[in-house]
């Protein structure tokens, strides 16, 4: 595998670290557009542990990458 792929993905999950918020208002958004009221709310009341979820996500995936790029 080349190595610019890891490099790409782990520049990009450490990109959007700060973003999540902005994202997971964005979903917000699209699930009361589908008129999913209940997920939306289910969102919406534990916000703050989904953007922290998501964040460790994004931090874990990017070290992974990164791993694999010494690897190589």
């Amino acid at each position: 595998m080349d190595a610019w792929v890891p490099s790409v993905i782990a520049i990009l999950a450490m990109i959007l670290i700060p973003l999540m918020p902005k994202l997971l208002r964005l979903r917000l958004r699209f699930l009361r557009w589908l008129r999913w009221n209940w997920a939306a709310n289910v969102l919406e009341n534990h916000f703050q542990g989904w953007v922290l979820f998501a964040r460790i996500i994004l931090f874990v995936v990017a070290m992974v990458a990164v791993a694999v790029v010494l690897q190589s």
